[in-house]
């Protein structure tokens, strides 16, 4: 911030401090959301092999991924989710939306993951 001569705060120091504050207020809405994200991304990489190995239904799968996504507070609905199990291999795929309201914008966020894992044979 930079002291006019008569000391007080200018123009563009109090639009500069207003800009700092609205970029920490998005970062601090958005952040969480990629966070929450990568943690079920990360959740269906690691249990893809298995479900492979439990020979675990589709619906099953969907349940726990969609259970999962609750836990982390993501609005993710079952037909969001779309599973193929079968003995040979599982493919997981998601696709979702989450809204992010930013006060005066709400920003939708869309996040698309994959996880297949093939038995060794």
């Amino acid at each position: 911030m930079r002291l006019s001569d008569s000391g007080r705060i200018t123009f563009n120091a109090i639009l500069s401090l207003a800009f700092l504050a609205a970029v920490i207020f998005a970062s601090y809405k958005i952040i969480p959301v990629y966070v929450k994200d990568y943690q079920l991304d990360d959740y269906v990489q690691n249990q893809t092999p298995f479900w492979l190995t439990e020979h675990a239904s589709a619906d099953g799968i969907r349940k726990n991924v969609v259970a999962k996504a609750q836990d982390l507070s993501l609005p993710l609905a079952p037909e969001e989710v779309t599973v193929d199990a079968n003995t040979n291999r599982v493919t997981v795929n998601i696709d979702y939306h989450v809204p992010v309201d930013l006060k005066v914008y709400t920003l939708p966020l869309h996040f698309t993951h994959s996880s297949a894992n093939t038995a060794i044979q």
